[in-house]
């Protein structure tokens, strides 16, 4: 029994310790309310991860979407994948809502250089926008209920796709260079 309380009592002594080892820096200023979503947009991978850093720091409209997506109920989730259907260079899938926030899975085509690449994501985080603007959008079915009426039928069967997120890929690639 002894035992069991000084081990007890080092393991609280050293998380006591580790506390007050935090950097000042990275401490919350006084009031603030840290969003334990952030971020709202999410790499799956490294690559994925340094596509939303570059993303970001290259183009305004790209940043702009992560932006508005970080003030949403929406968290996406971006992923390469090199089993999209032909004739697709990303999608956007709905995972699941829970406790008020919206998960969204999207998809870019794996092959693509790094400029393709967020260009293409910045057209699927449109579309991540478009779904954040309408709460009615729940799951699945009402996801496809929202692009049957907002969007426009691609080639690809059952896919749709808006004028704001091509507009929004083109300029996102655009202020690549």
């Amino acid at each position: 029994m002894r035992f069991r309380r000084a081990s007890v009592y080092a393991f609280c002594l050293a998380v006591a310790i580790a506390l007050t080892q935090v950097p000042t820096s990275a401490a919350a200023p006084p009031g603030a309310v840290a969003d334990p979503l952030s971020p709202r947009v999410r790499g799956l991978s490294p690559k994925m991860k340094e596509l939303i850093e570059q993303g970001t720091r290259r183009s305004g409209t790209f940043k702009s979407l992560v932006e508005t997506l970080n003030k949403s109920d929406i968290v996406v989730y971006l992923e390469q994948s090199s089993t999209l259907p032909s004739g697709l260079d990303g999608r956007l899938t709905f995972l699941t809502s829970a406790g008020g926030v919206r998960y969204l899975h999207a998809q870019v085509t794996s092959g693509l250089n790094m400029n393709e690449l967020i260009a293409v994501a910045g057209h699927e985080l449109q579309h991540a926008v478009e779904v954040a603007a309408h709460l009615e959008v729940r799951d699945s079915v009402t996801l496809a209920v929202l692009y049957e009426r907002i969007g426009v039928r691609t080639e690809v069967k059952d896919r749709y796709d808006t004028s704001a997120a091509q507009s929004a890929g083109r300029r996102v690639r655009a202020e690549l260079g």
